[in-house]
């Protein structure tokens, strides 16, 4: 009775080993394709990093782990929509200013433009007047 205790615990203790070796096997393929992807191939590594999020993003709402897993990329999302907004917010009213300007300057050229034009015209006006006064 004692040896089949003994023959069971070396089969426990040999699946346990095997397990063991298993896992260990099975994380070193793991860290070698992950050190490949980082070092030799970074652009799949990025798209592959941008599909996991965007599965992640997608299946946020089905279970509370992706929900807990999702809240910092969700975090960050808000975060640079928020900075998106501004900048288009900015970006308009640096554009209505700078609209503003220029119309005012080509006014304000147009002005005297049109005042220099004016006072040449007077001065004509007084020339032929001067001119007709003294023809009669």
């Amino acid at each position: 009775m004692l040896e089949l205790l003994k023959s069971l615990f070396e089969l426990v203790a040999g699946l346990f080993g095997v397990l063991g070796n298993l896992v260990v096997d099975v994380s070193g393929l793991l860290w070698n394709v992950l050190q490949h992807l980082h070092e030799d191939a970074p652009r799949l590594e990025g798209v592959l990093v941008g599909v996991a999020l965007a599965w992640l993003m997608l299946r946020r709402d089905k279970h509370p782990l992706l929900r807990v897993l999702s809240a910092p990329l969700k975090l960050v999302l808000d975060i640079l929509d928020l900075v998106w907004d501004q900048c288009v917010e900015i970006v308009g009213d640096v554009w209505g200013v700078v609209v503003n300007w220029v119309r005012g300057s080509l006014r304000w050229c147009w002005s005297k433009v049109v005042s220099a034009g004016s006072w040449v015209m007077d001065k004509l006006r007084a020339l032929k007047n001067r001119l007709l006064a003294k023809k009669s």
